[in-house]
């Protein structure tokens, strides 16, 4: 029988649902791609004693380790920062190995047993030898994560964790319905399996949520109160029990993935719509959490960096792990499908990613985005987006120009409705999603600025 990859067999239980280019300090411009010119890294939003620049990040990446994806661990870091990408980390899939060691899967191969394990204790003391290897302060940042993968609740990332767990030890792995899925990776199983195809589903996100407020060395999983995390591809592998609010692990869940090409299809503002699912950006809004976006690669094939796929916009202080958490922590990030993007965004002067006491009644938005002379004189569309009972709201539609360096940034006013906004990138040139409806059909996102989260509307 030919050996089932962990990808294929987590989508079935989904309910269908070279060398380093070292530089001596970082670069004054985004580079990207070879092919692209550099574009400044400086907020054109900023004074001059700002001491914030930008960097470009692709958070979510695997490899051999994780069982369902190719690219040598020790070398897949190196190709991340030779395609163009400032800050990284290899994020290697949990399933099932918390407490194993070597004994269990012993190689770092495609299939073995990876794809049900996922990483155990070894391969988590490795990717810290790998991630450590690869730092390098004011030139490339890179750090240990892991990706949280269940079935049917949906995969986050955490980041800066002393521990790591699965959703084998949190209750989230083997459940009802994913028993009733298990006929689309052994069909001979049908049969049984569709005796559970009504049955609930009984995995839990609480529990990992009570992992995350945590100490590290808690009993008995351990804890990651110490890290930071993210939802990734909303929807793909669950909805996180509709985007259930947990107040401790709030403090911990700083973004969410708005562009990863996981099945083709980056952009997750559309994610789901033709099978009645919510979108995810207004239920998670909606339901209390407050995290910025950042796009991935999501990389499986070993090739890192590929032009189209999503990456992170991320202001820092300095090129530091600590400062780099500090950023993702202040949610000034974007997400784009675009190289060498320039992106900034404030509110009546409150940078994007922020939250203020009250909603004003409206607010003066200044919009800095470049990406280098061909895109002066560029026309745009803002789609100022707000929340809605059952999906999101287009407050405003802004039609803009890319200016040119000596011309004023953009600028425009919006009046907020409700407890969030955010700001969404469309190129008219690029074609609309093909899910996508009026009044947002007006041509195809290429970038997300964190949104600004109100305590009173």
């Amino acid at each position: 029988m030919k050996p089932i990859d962990r990808r294929s067999f987590l989508k079935a239980l989904g309910v269908v649902a070279g060398g380093l280019a070292v530089r001596p300090a970082l670069a004054s411009s985004l580079g990207g791609l070879p092919t692209l010119g550099g574009v400044s890294r400086r907020s054109r939003l900023q004074g001059p004693g700002s001491r914030l620049f930008l960097v470009h990040t692709d958070l979510h990446n695997h490899s051999l380790i994780s069982g369902d994806a190719l690219g040598a661990p020790d070398q897949s870091l190196h190709d991340i920062h030779a395609r163009g990408i400032d800050v990284a980390c290899m994020t290697e899939h949990a399933v099932s190995g918390l407490g194993h060691g070597q004994f269990d899967c012993p190689t770092w191969h495609k299939g073995d047993c990876r794809f049900v394990e996922g990483i155990n204790q070894n391969d988590w003391d490795a990717m810290a030898k790998i991630a450590d290897a690869a730092y390098h302060p004011g030139q490339f940042v890179s750090f240990r994560a892991f990706e949280y993968s269940t079935p049917t609740v949906g995969h986050i990332n955490v980041w800066f964790s002393h521990d790591f767990t699965d959703p084998a030890h949190e209750f989230a792995l083997a459940t009802p319905r994913a028993i009733s899925e298990m006929w689309r990776v052994f069909p001979q199983s049908k049969p049984i399996a569709d005796q559970f195809k009504n049955a609930p589903d009984t995995a839990l996100i609480s529990p990992f949520y009570d992992w995350l407020s945590q100490a590290p060395g808690s009993l008995p999983f351990g804890g990651g109160n110490d890290s930071i995390a993210a939802f990734n591809h909303p929807g793909y592998f669950g909805t996180f029990q509709d985007y259930m609010y947990h107040s401790k692990a709030a403090q911990r869940m700083v973004l969410i993935e708005a562009f990863n090409p996981i099945d083709s299809d980056p952009d997750y503002f559309w994610y789901g719509s033709d099978r009645g699912l919510p979108n995810p950006f207004n239920a998670c809004f909606n339901a209390g959490w407050r995290v910025g976006f950042h796009g991935v690669s999501d990389e499986h094939s070993g090739v890192y960096g590929q032009k189209g796929k999503g990456r992170g916009g991320l202001w820092v202080a300095s090129m530091t792990r600590d400062s780099i958490r500090h950023a993702m922590e202040s949610r000034r990030t974007f997400a784009t499908l675009e190289p060498a993007l320039r992106l900034d965004a404030t509110a009546n002067g409150v940078p994007m990613g922020s939250s203020m006491p009250v909603a004003p009644r409206s607010m003066s938005v200044k919009l800095d985005i470049d990406r280098g002379p061909a895109w002066a004189g560029k026309p745009l569309v803002v789609e100022v987006v707000g929340p809605g009972s059952s999906g999101p709201k287009l407050l405003d539609k802004k039609h803009v120009t890319v200016p040119h360096a000596t011309q004023p940034v953009i600028s425009f006013t919006v009046k907020p409705q409700g407890p969030w906004l955010f700001l969404r990138m469309i190129d008219p040139e690029r074609p609309s999603h093909p899910l996508a409806k009026a009044p947002f059909k007006n041509g195809g996102a290429f970038a997300y600025a964190s949104p600004w989260f109100f305590d009173r509307s």
